[in-house]
């Protein structure tokens, strides 16, 4: 196969079109973690107490969920940012509908920051979004119609385990949300048919996570009882207790399921995000290898960090540089590999027998790239050689750096070195 050399005029052409680092959705997170930790900082509810008792209501949990959908948004900031493209415009309508579910006890003044930050994030999406069609543009026309050489159908994609994590997940969220409203089914029965009697603290225990109260008749003898903090209910002080039979609770701390629907919430974000960007990359496989795509030649190597397999050099990261940059002085992408002998049934290398490897060595050379190159998609590699290797992409591609930077051509290292 032949395609297109991808020059160094041509990619200096490409890099002018890519957006600046400090458009980076990612670097955004930071502000929203800012906001986290004002609310949290500024937060006034207080302990329970017979004046104030912890009552739960629909706000509460609601605003939990707020909490972890808050968290969840700083993460996919940080590793799917296109996913805020959704989460959050989803933010700024909750805070002007329902502003009490975020706020709760905390300074209403926080809530205004979330306008400006929520402005950033949209801007750095929609410029690094703009950064990558002005890349496609600039490449598309130097490139040809090349397919994939064919491989396995198993060998595209080695994420099945993400994806059963993500839907255990989702099963084990679905199960956390059966067990409370079950949980608190029973709490609910025990209360309409408990007594409420005088009781009086003998003791904290459990570093202040229980109380030893005695409770007067009926029930006369001690109990020990959960609280949220010990220390709002002195030793000797009176309290009063919800009795029914051998269960028992202050009657100023009624059941609280919001941390349960927390962790919930929490469970079903994780699984959700697990399944959707496992589905999500597997459908940007199937693209590149339902048919021809643009392919471009370049001159390609390994990623000079160390992280590579004593194996193969090839099967963790691959570095493209132009098709005539054989010094490899300016790195354009990194693209993260799985490599596949072309020559022995589409076996991985980690499951070749030592003596079936390519005879390749980590020596930098022309290889085919097969997508529009550009931060974030998807690309595929065959290097070229008496022994073809085609590197099947792991991950999406990102801006390489200076420490990416390879070795002039002819340059030898020792045997096994970093290795």
């Amino acid at each position: 196969m032949t395609a297109p050399a991808w020059s160094s005029a041509a990619a200096t052409a490409w890099l002018s079109a890519r957006s600046a680092c400090w458009s980076d959705p990612r670097l955004s997170a930071v502000g929203w973690a800012l906001i986290v930790a004002l609310f949290v900082a500024t937060d006034t509810s207080g302990a329970c107490s017979e004046a104030a008792p912890c009552t739960i209501d629909r706000t509460d949990v609601v605003g939990a969920i707020v909490v972890v959908a808050a968290l969840a948004h700083i993460g996919w900031l940080v590793w799917i940012p296109y996913v805020a493209w959704i989460t959050t415009p989803v933010i700024v309508v909750v805070s002007a509908v329902s502003p009490g579910a975020i706020v709760g006890e905390a300074a209403s003044w926080v809530l205004w920051l979330v306008v400006p930050a929520a402005a950033w994030t949209l801007a750095t999406l929609w410029w690094q979004r703009s950064g990558r069609v002005r890349q496609f543009e600039a490449v598309a026309p130097l490139a040809s119609a090349l397919a994939v050489p064919p491989v396995s159908k198993w060998a595209w994609d080695r994420r099945t385990i993400r994806l059963l994590v993500g839907f255990a997940a989702l099963a084990a969220s679905a199960g956390l949300v059966a067990y409370t409203l079950h949980w608190q089914a029973t709490e609910d029965a025990h209360v309409r048919e408990a007594t409420r009697v005088p009781g009086t603290v003998l003791a904290h225990l459990d570093d202040g996570y229980a109380l030893k109260v005695r409770v007067s008749p009926p029930g006369s003898d001690v109990r020990t009882l959960e609280t949220f903090d010990a220390s709002g209910y002195p030793v000797g002080s009176p309290v009063h207790v919800l009795v029914d039979g051998s269960w028992a609770r202050l009657a100023a701390e009624p059941f609280d399921p919001t941390g349960w629907y927390m962790l919930a919430a929490g469970a079903a974000l994780v699984g959700a995000t697990l399944v959707g960007t496992v589905l999500a990359w597997r459908r940007r496989l199937a693209v590149l290898a339902s048919g021809p795509v643009p392919a471009l030649t370049v001159w390609a190597g390994p990623a000079p960090d160390g992280l590579l397999t004593s194996d193969s050099p090839w099967v963790r990261r691959a570095v493209v540089y132009a098709a005539d940059d054989e010094n490899m002085r300016r790195p354009l992408l990194v693209v993260p590999v799985e490599a596949y002998d072309l020559h022995d049934d589409d076996r991985p290398d980690d499951d070749l027998p030592d003596d079936d490897l390519p005879e390749k060595d980590d020596e930098p050379g022309p290889a085919i790239l097969f997508g529009l190159p550009g931060d974030g998609a998807v690309l595929a590699l065959q290097v070229e050689g008496d022994e073809p290797l085609l590197l099947l992409p792991t991950g999406p591609a990102r801006r390489a750096g200076r420490r990416h930077r390879g070795r002039a051509v002819g340059e030898r290292r020792a045997p096994n070195a970093d290795r």
